[in-house]
């Protein structure tokens, strides 16, 4: 019986061992790397500058229901807010997408064209880097876990630090890095989730490797209970052997 206990737990230690161990080094050599990068640089903290806020002029805003008849929209709800193009009435109807206008004017307020975007990326960044490209992307990457356009702007720092803007207010709404991709990368081969969101821990591949991984720890143990019950039965015999070869004497 104990033969084929070790025979058995053998087998499946060194077989699927072999199976586990890469996926075990990269959960070993992700969690490394993660616990090491700073996550206020991982997230881009410390490239984004504070802009003080605007003082917000109410006696120069015209009257939200005078803004929302001008814009022909029955506003749900409605935002009011500064821009570096001043005051602004954001309206969103019960249903369809949101307006933005002029609260000064009621005029609707156009996209951010490439220059104003680059000029908005480098007046909230703070870095030794400049812009070098603005792109606007018709939908978000998924590195930046929004919905619709925005501008993408890339900077020529050491750590490629790109922010991305609402074409509407020119706010940053995500900053991403290469060492952002290096963490992201490192967090999908720990919980083993490739998909767009890249957050789920309950994956699958990930159950099954784990649990595989709980049979590795076991028999390794009954393989070393075995070698341990194996060395002290040998040391048993050896002194038992002794007492009769001095008994004899």
């Amino acid at each position: 019986m104990t033969l084929r206990l070790n025979r058995i737990s053998v087998w499946l230690h060194k077989w699927i061992g072999l199976i586990v161990a890469i996926q075990i080094a990269f959960w070993v050599i992700g969690g490394l790397v993660m616990v090491s990068l700073p996550i206020d640089r991982v997230r881009g903290e410390h490239r984004l500058a504070e802009v003080p806020a605007a003082a917000l002029d109410l006696n120069q805003t015209l009257p939200l229901t005078q803004i929302a008849a001008a814009a022909g929209v029955d506003p749900a709800r409605a935002d009011l807010q500064t821009t570096p193009r001043g005051p602004v009435w954001t309206l969103t109807p019960a249903e369809g997408d949101a307006v933005r206008v002029s609260a000064t004017t009621g005029r609707p307020l156009p996209a951010y064209d490439a220059a104003e975007a680059e000029q908005l990326a480098a007046s909230q960044y703070q870095g030794p880097g400049r812009p070098l490209t603005a792109d606007l992307l018709a939908e978000a990457p998924v590195e930046t876990g929004r919905d619709g356009p925005l501008w993408r702007v890339e900077f020529n720092d050491p750590e490629g630090t790109r922010f991305y803007l609402d074409p509407s207010t020119g706010a940053v709404v995500s900053r991403r890095s290469d060492m952002w991709s290096l963490f992201d990368i490192m967090w999908r081969l720990h919980i083993l989730d490739f998909g767009p969101g890249g957050d789920n821990i309950n994956s699958w591949w990930l159950i099954l490797l784990a649990a595989v991984s709980v049979v590795v720890v076991v028999t390794g143990l009954i393989l070393l209970w075995l070698r341990v019950a194996r060395d002290l039965a040998v040391q048993a015999a050896r002194r038992r052997a002794a007492t009769m070869q001095s008994n004899e004497g």
